[in-house]
């Protein structure tokens, strides 16, 4: 089959919707298929990738640290790269910007375009400097008229779907996760250093939605012999430093930022820590809580819906409702290892559940199903 991904976002950006275009490319064609990547031109330089294709953009700039970029007459380009590649279907993971001009050209060319449905978009309007409830109905709205308008749509998770369906959206909804990349499987879990101290870990992008200060409020509260890496990047990153240093008076022992590290690094934290803990509450999915649980690590989060698909009480984490939940079962965790090496085993046996084969498997059965439906 002949692919063609329009995204919004993709390198030198990094996050969940990057990891999963990744994951799926990589499936794809490690089961025979052709995928090109066709997103915004954010540095001006020429792709290195042959398979990765950038949309001319004439302004380019950075936004906390985000790069940015507005193109010149997309649609017409698109139109062209589609023609010239003739995809047996189209695979949109933004309804804005290319993923509008993604649409026009499926439909005027009669090629078959699938949506997936990434994030909870209402959730991040405090990113537009307008009044939330000015920007809100009208996000809700674009969102809404992209799903009508597409071939089929890929949700997430469960709760992602229900609320489509209850929206009216009536077009193909599947839920089918985003993928791990195969190096998450690939190392054996558990490096343990001598420390005695049991380590806690977040890997997640510093922004409020992300709600970081839950978890730093949280270790407040927790007695001596935990610590606490937080992994990520993002603008809030001095202001969380100061808040855990000099407001909670935290010590730098105790809890360390790691910011943006490479993969192998990222794999070793992973590998190196004890239990994965989690705060926000916007998510769709929650990719990295299926790395963590890739690395044999328990996950205790905050309750939300998305992360039901992923999460089972007593078998590979715990879903909790305030600060107070979460340090108890943090420190009931710590204290019975027999219990915390069921969790473990819990957790790697839900990963395997997010490899790229399986789901790429999947993900091309949801394909053929689109394409059959449109004749």
């Amino acid at each position: 089959m002949n692919i063609v991904i329009v995204t919004n976002n993709y390198a030198p950006y990094s996050g969940g919707v990057v990891s999963s275009i990744n994951a799926f490319a990589q499936g794809l064609r490690e089961l025979g298929h052709s995928v090109f990547i066709v997103t915004l031109d954010f540095t001006g330089e020429p792709s290195q990738d042959p398979f990765v294709l950038n949309i001319f953009c004439p302004v380019r700039f950075k936004y906390k640290k985000n790069h940015l970029a507005i193109p010149w007459r997309a649609t017409n380009e698109l139109k062209l790269i589609i023609k010239r590649l003739n995809p047996d279907v189209v695979h949109s993971q933004h309804p804005f910007l290319l993923g509008v001009s993604a649409v026009r050209v499926c439909k005027e060319l009669k090629i078959p375009i699938v949506f997936t449905h990434h994030t909870q978009y209402v959730q991040y309007s405090h990113y537009i400097p307008l009044p939330g409830l000015v920007v809100k109905p009208v996000i809700n709205h674009r969102v809404l008229w992209y799903a009508k308008l597409v071939d089929a749509i890929i949700a997430p998770s469960a709760v992602i779907k229900n609320e489509l369906v209850h929206k009216g959206v009536e077009n193909g909804v599947c839920v089918l996760p985003s993928p791990l990349l195969p190096v998450f499987f690939d190392s054996p879990q558990g490096i343990h250093s001598e420390s005695r101290s049991f380590k806690l870990l977040i890997v997640s992008r510093f922004m409020k939605e992300k709600n970081i200060p839950f978890l730093l409020d949280m270790f407040a509260r927790l007695p001596r012999g935990f610590t606490l890496t937080l992994v990520g990047y993002g603008a809030l990153l001095p202001d969380l430093k100061e808040y855990a240093y000099d407001r909670l008076g935290l010590s730098k022992h105790k809890v360390r930022f790691v910011v943006k590290p490479p993969k192998a690094r990222l794999l070793k934290l992973y590998r190196s820590a004890d239990l994965f803990v989690f705060s926000s509450l916007t998510e769709t999915q929650g990719l990295v809580v299926a790395e963590a649980m890739a690395s044999g690590l328990p996950v205790v989060a905050l309750d939300s819906p998305a992360l039901h698909d992923i999460i089972q009480n007593k078998e590979n984490g715990f879903l909790v409702s305030n600060i107070q939940e979460m340090v108890e079962c943090v420190q009931s965790i710590s204290q019975d290892p027999v219990f915390y090496s069921a969790l473990k085993q819990g957790a790697l046996n839900t990963a395997q559940g997010y490899s790229s084969c399986s789901l790429s498997k999947r993900l091309i059965e949801f394909y053929n199903k689109t394409i059959q439906s449109q004749g």
